[in-house]
């Protein structure tokens, strides 16, 4: 396990304000250990509210839902990235954001006639089915028309890979780009610093759902929801902080004017 994935695991939001919390408690006949536990309650109570993780979200939502399909006219390529997969009895099952991300790319694909590429190595273990392949399965789209990528292990190695692929075949570098709404912002930044040209078209996920649809008053009251939203929230600026230290790519990368869709949710849609 990488310093990032323990960081991420066990010292991001909420689990944090839990350990500072009982780290008070422990300490809690020294004034200074009172004050930890309280700390530690207070922010997690506040994390765990929907509207503050809705609002430090909004930076890095696409909003423009009045798109139609000849605004993609131009494409070569769709590329879906997967979203993460687990282990079931006898096989691989992807996660929701990635059978997402693969439903909505497929329908792309029917719609426009545009190859259909899914990215994403095997990431559970090197013995591991890749993603890409058990993404393809799970929705029954055919090998022979449908190409996946199965080294890349995180965002960044999605675009060096797809970068080499398409250059040593000489393809064009204008792709639709798929995946969900809080991992488009950092993915289509570094697939523009590898020279490709984005159509970023985003997937919704709760945080939209919860932007969008969730009542005024259940959006100030403490939940689950919030904490997902919140920790989904962190995590996505830290991998963003991450990605501009190591220089994978720069700010004009990530606050680029082309294209940014959020894809409009089905009437059948309910992530409440």
């Amino acid at each position: 396990m990488t310093l990032t994935a323990v960081i991420m695991q066990f010292l991001a939001p909420p689990l944090v304000f839990i350990w500072l919390a009982l780290l008070g408690l422990i300490l809690r006949r020294r004034r200074y250990g009172r004050r930890c536990m309280l700390l530690g309650i207070l922010l997690l109570w506040i994390s765990s509210i929907p509207a503050v993780g809705v609002f430090l979200s909004r930076p890095l939502l696409a909003t423009n839902t009045d798109w139609k399909i000849s605004d993609l006219d131009g494409a070569r390529a769709i590329v879906v990235a997967t979203g993460g997969y687990f282990p079931a009895e006898k096989r691989f099952i992807p996660g929701k954001h990635s059978l997402r991300r693969g439903d909505y790319g497929a329908w792309l694909h029917q719609q426009t006639g545009l190859p259909l590429l899914i990215t994403g190595g095997s990431t559970f273990h090197p013995q591991a089915p890749a993603e890409s392949v058990v993404l393809r399965e799970q929705l029954g789209l055919e090998e022979e028309s449908v190409m996946v990528e199965k080294e890349s292990l995180n965002s960044y190695e999605h675009a060096v890979n797809l970068e080499r692929g398409f250059r040593e075949k000489d393809w064009d570098r204008k792709i639709v780009l798929v995946s969900s709404a809080m991992h488009m912002r950092r993915l289509s930044a570094t697939f523009r610093a590898k020279g490709f040209e984005v159509f970023a078209v985003s997937v919704n996920d709760r945080v939209t759902w919860a932007r969008d649809h969730m009542d005024s008053w259940k959006s100030f009251i403490p939940s689950s929801t919030g904490l997902e939203i919140f920790s989904r929230a962190f995590y996505s600026y830290a991998g963003i902080l991450s990605y501009l230290a190591r220089g994978r790519f720069d700010l004009s990368d990530l606050f680029h004017d082309g294209p940014n869709y959020l894809a409009p949710p089905g009437p059948w849609l309910s992530l409440d």
